[in-house]
């Protein structure tokens, strides 16, 4: 009989040697974003400006914003591709009220992130007790939320007078955009909720493994319905921002920003499988995006190729992804 003899630490060269790959694999949007930055400011040195940096700042907070939102839903192993519609219909509401009814502009902001966290709930409830699949019944929001936006709005601009309101969109803090305080705290509440909070890893258990998360005791639906709302919250927070921005509420607001906030999940590692990702990858995803739309711009590279980039961007994520999954050390 023949024995067979390893040696000693063998093991250990054989995971040094693929550590490297890991840390690539694990870190490569991260990776692909410095070198994105790098590459643009040797291409162009306005890139690097103070203005360009606070424009794409301004341009990349309502998206992290509904991509934190769209993070928990895909967390939970769902996905909403009602989230640019809802955010049309918050800016559209809080117009509305404001314009035709008189209401003061925190009441009417607080009516319309009321109506969107509901729309989200609404969605989660069919989806979670009425069986529906997540792909269906949003596809069915967005239909109706879109139409409701547009009967809002007649389908024109309803112009937005109040100067506070439109602050949030335009004012300045520390001479840094309000917006991007406002998305600073959006993901910050995320994080806290999702990395320190018994709620939060459930959400991440329920991802992983709905049957063992029901069998642990965890409220499997409600949380997922939690989840959707807070979609919902999320997209009508980036909508509140649109209609600041303007100073009106568009009826074609956030109109196709669901494949912004699903691009910028999917580019930021979080697994569509559910139970794994990030707040900060959806950020660095979301930020990722905002700035190769300005190197489009900057290069002067026509409108129309942005999609098929984005594409491509997002095709390269879930290759990376599928790497990871196959890596037998993940």
């Amino acid at each position: 009989m023949t024995t067979l003899q390893t040696t000693p630490g063998a093991g250990r060269r054989h995971v040094w040697l693929h550590r490297p790959g890991r840390l690539a694999l694990d870190n490569g949007v991260l990776i692909g974003f410095i070198v994105l930055v790098a590459a643009l400011s040797l291409a162009t040195p306005y890139f690097l400006s103070t203005a360009n940096l606070l424009s794409i700042l301004v341009q990349s907070a309502p998206f992290v914003i509904m991509a934190v939102g769209e993070l928990v839903v895909v967390l939970v192993a769902g996905i909403d591709l009602a989230v640019g519609a809802m955010a049309g219909l918050s800016g559209a509401v809080a117009a509305a009220l404001m314009a035709r009814l008189g209401l003061p502009w925190p009441l009417a902001l607080a009516c319309a992130l009321a109506a969107t966290t509901g729309v989200g709930a609404i969605q989660g409830l069919i989806i979670n007790y009425l069986r529906v699949t997540d792909f269906i019944a949003t596809l069915a929001g967005l239909s109706v939320v879109s139409s409701l936006t547009l009967i809002i709005t007649q389908g024109n601009p309803i112009g937005i007078a109040a100067d506070a309101f439109n602050a949030i969109g335009q004012a300045r803090l520390l001479g840094v955009p309000a917006q991007v305080w406002l998305a600073l705290c959006v993901v910050c509440g995320a994080w806290l909720w999702l990395a320190r909070t018994a709620s939060g890893q459930h959400v991440y258990a329920v991802g992983g493994n709905r049957t063992a998360a029901y069998r642990s005791g965890i409220p499997v639906r409600r949380l997922r319905t939690v989840a959707y709302g807070f979609s919902g919250l999320c997209s009508g927070i980036a909508g509140i921002v649109f209609a600041a921005q303007l100073s009106s509420a568009d009826p074609n607001a956030g109109r196709g920003d669901e494949l912004s906030a699903i691009a910028a999940v999917v580019i930021g590692g979080v697994s569509l499988f559910g139970g794994r990702g990030k707040v900060s990858g959806a950020v660095i995803g979301a930020l990722l995006i905002a700035t190769i739309l300005d190197a489009l711009v900057l290069l002067n590279v026509p409108p129309y190729y942005t999609q098929l980039v984005q594409g491509f961007v997002i095709l390269l994520a879930v290759m990376l992804d599928y790497l990871k999954r196959r890596d037998p050390s993940a």
